[in-house]
């Protein structure tokens, strides 16, 4: 699928995932730390919302998100102008709630909400189900509201949540759920809540224990993020001295038109005598597939190899370096 770029052969080789998504669970996720590209850096007056009145601490980790500005987001917003049937785009960026009758999710693109569209994908898009209850994952009871446990929070309703909207590739957007249901993740059991929102505890409920995540969303803006979705390996064989590059990310990347990601591969000698440069760009045009692995070619006397790795983010003036790793002995 790659074309050779000059002398540098790439080689898509087939790669069983099953025992990596198994080994690396759970994620290390860290608090997100996105490099600033130009867009707010939270939601204003998300406090407003009737549920910061007793979850202050989740929605304003929310309002920080992606799916917070996903209305007020200056570029989405400039996409519209001039597009026609642009109010079809509204049902992913300022959807009503995503859940139909007995907590089955609503088929096909969501719909938009008639108002209160400034707050994105609002806390209502997830959690209220159309009887008026909060849907959750034990359905604690509360005075506030009636609550009920929600399938769709359970592994496979929770991957199906996220689809409703993440099926869709319009614009620069890729759905890529569709890569991720096919995926060897999705067959060993994980979940984009499992990757994209970070444990933040541990606590006990009736029956054992569950985990409390943030709703501070992990995306490829935060360097740190982006790392974890590759894993990068010195081959030594007969053919000669190779990087792998392998996707550990449960879907393609890059994911969204206009970024690129980069690896620049330094070779040096056992006596670290600089060998040459070689480099691998994945584009929406030659992307690494899920569970794919891509050779890269080194020099024949590699022994030790420096990793560069940055994102050039359409938003972003500057690459951003996600990655610098050393492998050899």
């Amino acid at each position: 699928m790659l074309a050779p770029s000059g002398a540098v052969a790439l080689v898509a080789l087939l790669a069983s995932a099953g025992s990596v998504w198994q080994a690396r669970t759970p994620w290390p996720l860290q608090p997100p730390a996105p490099v600033p590209d130009g867009r707010k850096p939270k939601l204003e007056r998300a406090s407003e919302l009737a549920c910061a009145q007793c979850h202050a601490a989740q929605v304003a980790e929310w309002a920080g998100t992606t799916h917070a500005l996903a209305w007020e987001n200056e570029p989405y917003q400039e996409e519209l102008q001039g597009r026609k049937k642009a109010e079809s785009c509204h049902g992913c960026h300022a959807p009503v709630a995503l859940h139909g009758a007995l907590d089955a999710l609503l088929a096909g693109k969501p719909e938009a909400r008639a108002d209160a569209r400034h707050f994105g994908v609002s806390c209502e898009s997830c959690h209220l189900a159309t009887d008026g209850a909060l849907l959750g994952p034990t359905g604690a009871a509360t005075e506030k509201h009636a609550t009920r446990k929600g399938a769709s929070f359970d592994a496979e309703g929770s991957n199906a949540l996220c689809a409703s909207c993440h099926r869709t590739t319009v614009g620069p957007v890729i759905g890529l759920a569709r890569d991720f249901e096919q995926s060897a993740g999705a067959a060993s059991g994980a979940t984009c809540v499992g990757c994209h929102m970070a444990p933040r505890a541990e606590v006990a409920v009736e029956g054992g224990t569950r985990i409390v995540r943030s709703h501070a969303l992990q995306t490829p803006r935060d360097p740190a993020f982006l790392a974890l979705g590759f894993e990068l390996t010195l081959a030594h064989e007969a053919s000669g001295p190779a990087l792998r590059v392998r996707n550990l990310a449960g879907h393609r990347v890059p994911g969204l038109i206009g970024r690129e990601i980069e690896f620049v591969a330094t070779a040096s000698d056992a006596a670290l005598t600089e060998l040459g440069r070689e480099t691998l760009t994945l584009t929406t045009e030659s992307y690494l597939r899920v569970d794919e692995t891509l050779e890269l070619a080194l020099p024949a006397r590699t022994a030790r190899v420096r990793v560069l790795g940055r994102h050039h983010d359409p938003r972003v003036d500057k690459p951003v370096t996600f990655l610098e790793r050393e492998l050899g002995p």
